[in-house]
Order: structure tokens, then C-alpha cells, then sequence
């Protein structure tokens, strides 16, 4: 175990008595005393290893006798019978070869937290020693210094702004060092750094450099003759560390930020900051220097535009884990890892980047490396991040620093790149941040992290950055979620670009200038938002053959019409996809971000070789479905679900159970094709192969050994969309773009022109909906009015947006023809006899199925098409019906159209709904009777998904 992370060695006592302070005769099998970490016992036995969790929870609450350290994590260990009588010899290699069991005890030693539940983790000594690292870190001592941090900077921030209050100059001051307008967000972002340096510092206090005999300083240290703290002492000890050593990413710009701030209140703050060293240390959190990016995360002022939305340490460390599984890199050769190059184009405060940069070392580790020896090359050139924010990257360059802070370095590839409006002397007069990257292979930074980067000077430098194309082993990103367009926000005319409070000429400009970028064959779309661009970047730089792929993308990814280009990029030119969901209850709860209130996905995938773009046949089963029933709790959680996933094979069974070792049930897997997308956030196995199968007319059903046949098309075969509702009502920069305006139905009026536009679901319980509006022809629009009447009046409709655990109808008539709006889209049949059938069937339950499957299902209880995807919708096929089933679908039609449905996610308890799918399936297509009992479970089993009931009362209990 020793060999597995070279600071160990010496702190490791096998089966030592006098470890423990409870009982000088009790010994811990194994006890790891981790740098920087708690304690970690491991008890160990052979199989079956009947006593070996109860000696492991038996060690809980311990304490060790050397420094009083709790013991607040064991490992329970069983051990193969075989290596009992192998030659002792070959111990070490056997060690190397076995296949081991552990579990991990944390928390209350009365009632401790085990992972997993049930069962066993499965793995080799690598994955052991990579466990032992992970439980050596305490959850719940980060989050209570997350809140101690938390309280210390606004309490910080609060004194600045209470001095400074007849003075707004110098706030003006502060926040013009972080390249952003003053606020009480800006004020809190200069705290951060100014608490991460000192943070920082405590955590090399005792370092130096001892050819000039200097040595770092704690900040008790730096008092004055009067007992306080002068801010003159803090900064020259600063400066000198930035002289003797560097640490450049760190103190640079703290130093700027606290020579800004008035001496009074910067001797109140940095005594505040003294309070907090010392609470941190006393908790064992300072060298856990993730603790201020976290923080720095809430903090952010431009969220709303910029969609900087935190990815959760849990996430990022089982995307980073992924990732890093599928370098091909010779993880014992110090200088093939030095070569690599990871990047974050969006990388925030570094969480991301952080992650992979954790995994990468620890198989370093893993193979006798000691990773202190690549600190400096992965700081200066493997690892490269870019924002546009001064702030996230000085924390990002931060947070990856302390990894070894004790190693200092030359520069770093971590920058602030330029965004808006710039001056005449660049030579470019608008710039787009990271999204210039797509075209460009070099940059030149508004400011770097690094000294020899910046010159000594925070203004600005002439260096060129190289990002060349194809040149990047993995990007890994979270990028904004922003779209360039304002159908969401009112009174932003490029929402995307409204970061950092830019003008609307400048917003506008930038817009213009990635459209010239955007070229045929690109990812991104104007209506997929600023992430399909992202994709567009990391497309750009990674190398041809093998360069990974890791995103955190919206769940719109999957299904969306404007995404469509992001997807087949993803086909065309990438192997071994998986996509990675949550299939739980609750948005939030489906994000792999903090705050986002959306479904996300994880993407990962491996870039094929250019010779290689073609091999994909349409019906390969090449992408990987990971539906999770809900988020990692903790990185060990992470890490270990990464493990599992990664050993899934790209061949064999199509469905089937993602389990941590030998019990405890994840989520489970599906193998699919693009065009089952649909796969992604599902709960049940037995509802994906029933959707699955249906859009190719065959229905799986459960307790049935072959599949039920149904004809089923593409809606788009049988007729075509009616207008998007911004060609009929809609105007563009003041312009009229259709010639109606909409308007309500006035009592007793007979509209020329009705129209069916509003969801309201107290209405729409009925097979036939009256129209709720009249458009109005618009002055000089009478002959464009009659042509858009022609083009998209009709008595079918279907809807968009499908609040499915409120509204009963996926389709539904109007007594006569009427225009569709927003709601509800016009559906113009080639044959009218084929509105009926297709209204009844698009209100089955299978009818519902399909609209949820192909559907949008970023928010839970809803999902949604565009009227550009409606076609894509699968139907029954019309074309086949006989005339006698047509005339029996309008007998049918005759005996519901009056009958009250209960809302979608309620078919389970829908008497009418059950009865409609019974006159459609049997009497109408002639499937047998034995079938409904199977259709029964399948329509619980559907109504039990949480993207189906969104967590309201009325799903199945």
C-alpha cells in the first residue's frame, strides 16, 4: 500500500497497538494517516469476512493516540481465500492481481453512513488506495467551513461598504481590479481572493526560501507593535513571497485588491480574516482549498446572463473520472503525463479542471509516481482554463495551485480573455471570450494568472497564448447556457452577450460576429444557446484520434430541433458515447449543477480517427444511456459510480442494472441509437424498451415473450405543420413579421378568423376544444391574412408544450378550422378522414408515450417540441387504416368526444383513458384481449416516471 501514494510510506502501522486512545491493546489492522486529511483505519479479513464491518464500525469515534485526530472513516476489506496460501514470494503481484471487496463506515459511530448500502465495492488495490484517499476527506467539515467562509467575507465585504459609503470612488476602485462594475457582489468576490490568499498562506507557512533564508509567515505573525494587524505588513510579506518564491496566481492580485482598500477597515477586515484562518485550521480545512472556489460560486452577479451555474464537486469529480478513464496515456511515464494538455474553455472557478487535474494525478500516484514532480509542467502548460471573468480565473489558478502549494511555478495557461467592446489599438474591435477559440488557435489574454505571463503588471501583456487546433488530449466544460436570442428575456435584445453590463449596440455586434464565425457542419445554434457553441470549441482543439469529449450539457441536448447539429457532430465524428442522466424527482434534483433548476446530461465520448467518420452504420447500438436514480452524494459516491460505468462494455445486453458491486443499484444502462435519445432520464427499464420499440412499431410488453405490431410513422408523413406562431402575430425589431394580431373572443362575435392559441387546462379536458382567441388582420396585412389562414387552418391540432401532470390532451379538434398559436400548433392532414384516428391516438396512453419520448424534458412534468420536430412525432400510420377502421375510429371518436380525461400523469387512474386505449388498441387495430394487463402495468409503470409526474401527489403511490 505504501507504493500507492508517495506520502504514505511513513504513515502507514500495520496491526500497532497503543495507536488508539480508547484501549492500548486494541490494534487497527491498517491505519493511514493521510497528508492533509483524517485518519483512515481499514480492518481487514478473508472471505467471507463475517466480523470485519462490525470491527470497522467498531473503530468509528476513536481517537488516534498521537494527536488526538477522530476517527471518522474506516474501510471494511475482504480479502480473497487464495492469497491465505499463496507463496509469500509472489505476495506482492498477487496483491497487485486480486480482485478485493471493501466498503466505507463514515459519520455517527452509533449509526454510521455505509457505502455503498448493500453489497460490496468491486476492485483492485489501485481502486482501494484511490477509496482510502477520498474517505480521508471529510463532507461535513467542508460544508461547515463553507459556511464559516461564507460569513467571514460578507462580514468582511459589509465593513468595506459601510466605510466606504460617502466614498463610492474607492469601491469604484476595488471592483475596476476585477474588470467588473461595483456591487455588493464585487465587493464580496474582493473579499474571496483577499480570504484565499491568507487561506493560502496559512496552508506554506513555514516554507520559504532557504538560499535567502526566507520563510512564509503566518498572519499572527504580521502584527504590529500595537497588537493589530497593519495592512502595510500584510502586503510587503506578500510582495516578498511574490519576489522570493511566486505564488503569482494568489498573491498578485490579492495584493492589488487589499492596497485598494482603506487602512482602517482593511486592519477590520484582515482581523476577521484572522478569525477565519483559525477556525478553518481548526477544523483541518485549509489545505482543502476548494473551499473558497465553492464559496466564490454564490457570489457571482451576472448569473442571470452569463449561466455561470456551479457544477457540484460530486459531478464534476464523476466527469472528470470518466474523462481521464479513457486517456490513452502510460500513467507510469512521468513525462507522457507532462505532455498532456486538459482544458476548460468555460472554466469558472475551476471546479472542472480541478477534478481532472485530481484524477490525472492520482494514477500517477497509483503507479509509484510522486505527483509533487508534475505540479510545476501541469501548471504551466498541461492544464489551460479560460473566462471572462478576472475573479474565476485568479480562483481557478488558485484552487489548482494549493494542489501542491508547497511547488512553486513560472506561469500558468489559466486567462482572462477579452470580451465586448475593445480598444482601437487590438485590432479587434469586439471580442467573444473563449467563442473567438472556435477560429483561432492563438489568444491574447486581457490578463493571465501567471507572473511571467503578466509581466508584473495587472494591465495587460502581449504574449500570445497557444490553443492550437487538434491539440488538446481532453476539453472538459460546463459552458453557459444563455441562448443569443430574447424570446425569454424582455428588454435585452443578445441576453447571451448582456454580461458585464454591455450596450445593445455591443451586444448586437458580437452576435453579428459569431454568426461570421459559425460555419455549415458547426454544432452551434442560435436557439440551442452559447453551449452548442462550446461544443464548436472543444470540437476545434481536440486531437483527431482519441481526444476526449466531456460536457455538462442541458437535457434539451438530447431531443431539441436547434441541438440537432450538436448531435449529429456527436455521431459523426465520436465513438463510445455516454450519456450520463438523473432519473429522479425535482429538477434540481436532475442537475449535475447548483442552482440550475433544469435537467442536465454528462456527455462523454472519444474523438474517431478522420478515416474512421464513416464505419457507423444507422442502426448501431453506439451510444451508452446512464440513468442514474439520482445524484452522486459525495465524491467517494462519484468516483466509484465512474468506476462502475467504466467497466460497462461497449457489446452485449441492451438493458441492464448499473450496480456498485455486488448489491447496491444505481440507476441502470441502455445501449441505443441517436435516435433514441428518449433513453436518457428514464427510471424504468421496462418503459424504455416499451417507447424504444414502439417508434418502430413494435410494442415490448412486459410479461409477454414477442412484441405487438402497430403501424406507426413519422407525423410528417401524413400531412404537414401549420406556421410557427411569430409568422402569424409575431414582429421583429418593430417590424410586423405576420399579418394578425391575436386577440380574445368577444361575447357574441362571430371571428373571421378563430384561433385556438392559450394552454388552459380546465378547458382542454375533451377530445374537441372550442377556440379561446380571433386574430385580427393587421392594417395592409389582408392579402398575407389569407394566405396564412390557407396555409395553417385546421381542425387538428397538437400541442407544444405538454404539461403532462396537468393537462389531459396531446392533440385535440376544434369544431372548425381554426389557426394555432403558441399552444397549440396546426396539423394539416393529406387526407381529412385521418384527423380522427390520429386525435384519438395521439390520447392513448402509447399516444402520450411518444410525445414523451421525442419531447424536450428539461423540466419535470413537461415536455415539449418545437413546431420545427412536431413532424418528427410518432403516430399511428394513418395510411393503413381500412375504410371500415376509419369508420370505426369516427364511432369511436363519437363515443369519447364528450368524456372528461384526467390529466396525462393520471392515465394509471383514468377510467376514460383506460377505456379509450382499449377501443383504439383492440376494437380499432385488433390487438388481443390478453394484452391489457400487460398495457396496464406498462401505463403505472409510466405514470411512476418522475419526468412524467414531476413529484405531484397525484403520481402512482
Amino acid at each position: 500500500m505504501g507504493t500507492k501514494h508517495p506520502r504514505w510510506r511513513d504513515r502507514i502501522g500495520i496491526e500497532q497497538t497503543g495507536v488508539l486512545r480508547e484501549g492500548a491493546g486494541l490494534k487497527p489492522d491498517i491505519v493511514i494517516r493521510h497528508p492533509g486529511g483524517l485518519p483512515v483505519v481499514i480492518e481487514t479479513e478473508y472471505s467471507p469476512a463475517r466480523t470485519v464491518e462490525s470491527d470497522a464500525r467498531a473503530r468509528l469515534g476513536k481517537m488516534l493516540q498521537g494527536d488526538g485526530r477522530p476517527i471518522e472513516q474506516s474501510i471494511a476489506l475482504r480479502i480473497p481465500n487464495n492469497l491465505a496460501a499463496g507463496n509469500q514470494q509472489d505476495l506482492e503481484q498477487s496483491i497487485n492481481d486480486a480482485s478485493l471487496e471493501f466498503c466505507v463506515f463514515s459519520g455517527n459511530p452509533k449509526h454510521p453512513a455505509r457505502w455503498p448500502e448493500h453489497g460490496w465495492i468491486q476492485g483492485g488495490i489501485d481502486d482501494l488506495a484511490a477509496c482510502i484517499e477520498l474517505a480521508a476527506l471529510s463532507e461535513d467539515r467542508i460544508a461547515e467551513g463553507l459556511e464559516i467562509l461564507e460569513l467571514k467575507i460578507s462580514q468582511a465585504a459589509n465593513l468595506l461598504r459601510d466605510h466606504c459609503a460617502e466614498r463610492p470612488a474607492q469601491l469604484e476602485l476595488i471592483a475596476s481590479k476585477l474588470h467588473q462594475e461595483d456591487g455588493i457582489q464585487t465587493t464580496r468576490m474582493a473579499m474571496a481572493i483577499i480570504a484565499n490568499a491568507l487561506i493560502f498562506q496559512t496552508a506554506i507557512a513555514g516554507t520559504g526560501n532557504k538560499d535567502r533564508s526566507f520563510v512564509i509567515k503566518i498572519l499572527d505573525d504580521l502584527r504590529g507593535k500595537t497588537g493589530r494587524i497593519p495592512k502595510i505588513n500584510v502586503m510587503r510579506h506578500w510582495y516578498s513571497i511574490l519576489d522570493e518564491i511566486n505564488y503569482w496566481p494568489i498573491f498578485k492580485i490579492a495584493s492589488n485588491l487589499l492596497a485598494s482598500v482603506p487602512d482602517r477597515v482593511a486592519q477590520m477586515i484582515l482581523e476577521r480574516m484572522l478569525e477565519l484562518s483559525s477556525e478553518l485550521a481548526e477544523l483541518g480545512t485549509t489545505s482543502q482549498h476548494d473551499l473558497s472556489g465553492r464559496m466564490f460560486q454564490r457570489l457571482i452577479s451576472d448569473r442571470k446572463f452569463l449561466a455561470t451555474f456551479y457544477t457540484l464537486p460530486s459531478s464534476a469529480a464523476l466527469l472528470a473520472e470518466l474523462a481521464v478513464a479513457r486517456l490513452d496515456t502510460d500513467w507510469s511515464d512521468k513525462e507522457a503525463v507532462k505532455a498532456l494538455r486538459i482544458a476548460d474553455f468555460a472554466c469558472g472557478t475551476g471546479a472542472l479542471l480541478n477534478a481532472a487535474y485530481q484524477v490525472v494525478l492520482s494514477r500517477y500516484r497509483r503507479h509509484s509516481g510522486d505527483d509533487r514532480e508534475l505540479h510545476a509542467a501541469m501548471m504551466e502548460a498541461t492544464l489551460v482554463g479560460s473566462d471572462i471573468m478576472p475573479a474565476a480565473t485568479h480562483l481557478t489558478a488558485s484552487v489548482l495551485s494549493s494542489v501542491h502549494p508547497e511547488v512553486p511555478f513560472a506561469s500558468t495557461s489559466i486567462i482572462t480573455l477579452p470580451y465586448g467592446e475593445q480598444p482601437a489599438h487590438t485590432g479587434q474591435p469586439t471580442a467573444l471570450g473563449a467563442l473567438d477559440l472556435i477560429g483561432e488557435e492563438t489568444t491574447i489574454p486581457l490578463f493571465g494568472t501567471g507572473q511571467e505571463r503578466l509581466s508584473g503588471s495587472a494591465s495587460g501583456n502581449d504574449r500570445r497564448i497557444d490553443i492550437p487546433h487538434g491539440g488538446f488530449d481532453l476539453v472538459i466544460m460546463n459552458p453557459p447556457f444563455t441562448r443569443p436570442t430574447n424570446h425569454e428575456v424582455a428588454n435585452v435584445p443578445v441576453p447571451s452577450f448582456a454580461g458585464f453590463a454591455t450596450q445593445e449596440d455591443e451586444q448586437r455586434a458580437m452576435s453579428r460576429k459569431l454568426q461570421r464565425i459559425r460555419k455549415p457542419g458547426m454544432a452551434g445554434h442560435g436557439n440551442a444557446g452559447l453551449a452548442s457553441n462550446f461544443m464548436d470549441i472543444a470540437h476545434a482543439k481536440l486531437k483527431s484520434d482519441g481526444g476526449v469529449l466531456a460536457l455538462v450539457l442541458p437535457a434539451s441536448f438530447l431531443q431539441g430541433a436547434s441541438w440537432a447539429g450538436a448531435r449529429r457532430m456527436l455521431e459523426e465524428h465520436y465513438r463510445d458515447v455516454a450519456i450520463i442522466s438523473i432519473a429522479a424527482t425535482g429538477s434540481t434534483n436532475c442537475a449535475f449543477s447548483a442552482d440550475t433548476g433544469m435537467a442536465e446530461v454528462l456527455i462523454v465520448a472519444s474523438r474517431k480517427d478522420d478515416d474512421d467518420k464513416d464505419k457507423n452504420e444507422p442502426g448501431d447500438r453506439n451510444v451508452m444511456f446512464v440513468n442514474l436514480f439520482h445524484r452522486p452524494r459525495s465524491i467517494l459516491e462519484a468516483v466509484t459510480t465512474a468506476w462502475t460505468v467504466g467497466r460497462l462494455s461497449s457489446a452485449g445486453e441492451r438493458f441492464g442494472p448499473v450496480s456498485v458491486g455486488t448489491g447496491h443499484r444505481l440507476g441502470h444502462y441502455i445501449r441505443g441509437t441517436f435516435a433514441e435519445m428518449g433513453s436518457a432520464g428514464v427510471r424504468s427499464l421496462e418503459t424504455t424498451e416499451a417507447a424504444a420499440g414502439l417508434t418502430q412499431g413494435e410494442l415490448w410488453l412486459s410479461r409477454r415473450a414477442e412484441p405487438l405490431f402497430i403501424p406507426v410513422c413519422r407525423l410528417g408523413d401524413l400531412g404537414r405543420r401549420g406556421l410557427l406562431h411569430r409568422d402569424i402575430n409575431g414582429t421583429t425589431a418593430g417590424i410586423a413579421r405576420g399579418p394578425f394580431d391575436i386577440v380574445a373572443l368577444r361575447p357574441g362575435s362571430v371571428p373571421t378568423y378563430p384561433a385556438l392559441w392559450w394552454h388552459e387546462a380546465q378547458r382542454e379536458t375533451r377530445l374537441v376544444v372550442a377556440p379561446d382567441s380571433m386574430a385580427e388582420v393587421r392594417p395592409g396585412s389582408r392579402q398575407q391574412a389569407v394566405a396564412a389562414w390557407r396555409n395553417t387552418s385546421s381542425r387538428l391540432h397538437f400541442t407544444l408544450d405538454f404539461r403532462i401532470n396537468s393537462q389531459p390532451l396531446a392533440a385535440c379538434m376544434t369544431s372548425e378550422p381554426s389557426i394555432g398559436g403558441r399552444a397549440w400548433a396546426n396539423f394539416l392532414c393529406q387526407e381529412e378522414p385521418w384527423e380522427i384516428p390520429l386525435v384519438l391516438w395521439a390520447n392513448t396512453t402509447l399516444g402520450l408515450m411518444a410525445f414523451w419520448w421525442i419531447g424536450t424534458r428539461q423540466h419535470q412534468g413537461r415536455a415539449r417540441l418545437t413546431i420545427s420536430r412536431l413532424p418528427a412525432l410518432p403516430v399511428l400510420d394513418t395510411r393503413r387504416l381500412s375504410d371500415g377502421q376509419l369508420e370505426r375510429a369516427r364511432t369511436i371518436f363519437d363515443a369519447f368526444r364528450n368524456r372528461e380525461l384526467l390529466p396525462a400523469n393520471e392515465a394509471w387512474r383514468d377510467d376514460v383513458r383506460q377505456a379509450l386505449d382499449r377501443a383504439v388498441l383492440m376494437d380499432l387495430l385488433g390487438l388481443p384481449e390478453d394484452m391489457m394487463e400487460s398495457l396496464d402495468l406498462l401505463r403505472l409503470q409510466w405514470c411512476a416516471e418522475p419526468s412524467v409526474h414531476g413529484g405531484k401527489e397525484t403520481a402512482p403511490v
